[in-house]
């Protein structure tokens, strides 16, 4: 059997807000439904004194799922979270990161990095999954740099019951 390639993408932007506050943001998972679309709810399902485990509601195409379950390791000192994704489905093999928030002047740089794998180490599988990171990468940075930067924090708005998700037998 082939190992399958490692493949990568990174994606970044400036905020005017002091990097200590923008890691808040990015820590806290609780607040990320109603700051990053298409995230409508999060459960906590353990935490082990080193990583999290957390699941997503989300909605795609119109339907709700909770088929994004993450592991998170916070590194409040580096202003660091890891994650890994449990829960891939082909053609995607494997799936993980890092967010870095990294003092720039008197704001930050936020880069959001992923690692990857495809099924079928097919270049053109890997790009298509690319453009997808891609694309949700763009939209949650740009969602955290208009909250941080407009001084606007969101509180947690719905949780699992909220929105009747019931859980997918996993």
């Amino acid at each position: 059997m082939t190992e399958l390639r490692i493949w990568t993408a990174r994606h970044t932007t400036r905020v005017a807000a002091p990097p200590k506050r923008v890691f808040e943001v990015v820590a806290n998972v609780d607040r990320w439904p109603a700051l990053l679309a298409p995230l409508l709810a999060v459960e906590h399902l353990g935490f082990d004194g080193v990583c999290e485990r957390v699941r997503f509601a989300q909605q795609v195409d119109g339907v709700t799922t909770t088929d994004l379950t993450m592991v998170r390791e916070l590194n409040p000192k580096r202003m660091q979270v890891r994650f890994r994704q449990v829960d891939v489905r082909p053609p995607v093999a494997t799936m993980g990161g890092i967010w870095v928030v990294v003092p720039k002047g008197r704001g930050a740089l936020v880069a959001l990095d992923h690692y990857y794998r495809v099924v079928d180490n097919d270049p053109v599988t890997a790009a298509a999954v690319e453009r997808t990171i891609a694309a949700g990468s763009m939209s949650m940075l740009e969602a955290l740099r208009q909250t941080v930067d407009s001084d606007g924090i969101p509180e947690l708005v719905k949780s699992y019951s909220d929105i009747g998700v019931t859980h997918d037998a996993r």
